[in-house]
């Protein structure tokens, strides 16, 4: 982070000196803006326009911020890197010397990350992981938790009424018996 504040800074430091000094590269006599172009009326147009000015040296001044940084150790950027060595014993074997010292890790945070198990011993129901059969959606369990909550039904084709049923079932079906017993004569 303190890397961006430096860049930044130095940023505003170069903004701020061309728009004191308005060279005539990119302003005009009366101090307006040039606008790009090339092969143009050299009085009003420019290949470095303050805009383009302005994006480079954004780059430039982040670029130079992080070559001093890795010079210096600023902002915990080094060029130091511990590297792995060939020795050579025997002509026929070359083993690799490793530095017994370790370098600790700069900024990193300690917070615990909470263990993934992906093996079988997961709550979690899969498809996989489910009784064959036939599961019908709980609709009250699925609104008070927002996931969806099925009942298992067993592993028959369960037999389901669709329509609404007024009355009793036995009015139901004695009225279903006396619609089919007139239709036969």
């Amino acid at each position: 982070m303190s890397l961006l504040i430096y860049s930044g800074l130095l940023y505003l430091i170069g903004i701020s000196i061309i728009l004191m000094l308005k060279p005539e590269l990119m302003f005009s006599k009366d101090g307006a803006w040039k606008e790009f172009g090339l092969g143009r009326n050299k009085q009003t147009h420019t290949w470095m326009p303050f805009w383009l000015f302005a994006i480079m040296w954004a780059i430039l001044s982040y670029v130079i911020i992080l070559v001093i940084a890795s010079a210096t150790g600023l902002g915990g950027v080094t060029n130091h890197t511990h590297t792995a060595t060939a020795v050579n014993e025997d002509s026929n074997s070359k083993q690799l010397e490793i530095p017994e010292e370790v370098m600790e890790p700069e900024h990193v945070s300690t917070k615990a990350m909470t263990p993934v198990s992906l093996g079988p011993k997961s709550n979690k129901k899969s498809p996989e992981n489910m009784k064959k059969g036939y599961y019908i959606l709980d609709t009250n369990e699925t609104m008070k938790k927002g996931m969806p909550k099925y009942i298992y039904l067993g592993p028959e084709a369960p037999n389901l009424v669709y329509h609404n049923m007024t009355g009793d079932a036995s009015n139901h079906a004695s009225n279903h018996a006396s619609n089919t017993s007139g239709d036969d004569e």
